[in-house]
């Protein structure tokens, strides 16, 4: 049966790793079996925090605005309409450095065993305690 989901009836996931991120399309969601697909939004200044996937690929879409991917090898900078691709293993991290919102399609492909497998996280959030 081919199914819908709408970012509005999702609740954004918890995390303290930056951003807002709406899974859509996951095997929770709709039974996928290939990967997931998601929104993801940046505000202005906002960093979601380096690290890597194991098992997966992630391709991004820029619906709005502008992010700067910083990985190991190289920077880039990826503006509204563009299409981005990290392999499998690569160490990356999300800035917005512009002065709106950026919002992001995402599409990770394959399935890491569990959710919790499926990011390795390289930076720790800052200490919101003073």
């Amino acid at each position: 049966m081919i199914t819908s989901v709408s970012r509005s009836a999702v609740d954004p996931l918890k995390h303290n790793r930056g951003g807002r991120l709406h899974v859509l399309l996951s095997p929770k969601t709709v039974g996928t079996s290939a990967g997931f697909l998601g929104t993801f939004a940046l505000s202005p200044g906002e960093v979601f925090l380096k690290h890597y996937h194991p098992y997966s690929e992630e391709c991004f879409y820029v619906v709005k605005g502008e992010v700067v991917i910083e990985g190991d090898e190289n920077t880039l900078v990826a503006s509204e309409g563009t299409g981005v691709f990290i392999p499998k293993n690569e160490p990356h991290r999300l800035r917005n450095v512009g002065t709106e919102e950026t919002v992001l399609v995402f599409f990770c492909s394959p399935l890491a065993p569990s959710p919790d497998q499926g990011h390795v996280m390289l930076e720790e959030a800052p200490s919101t305690t003073a």
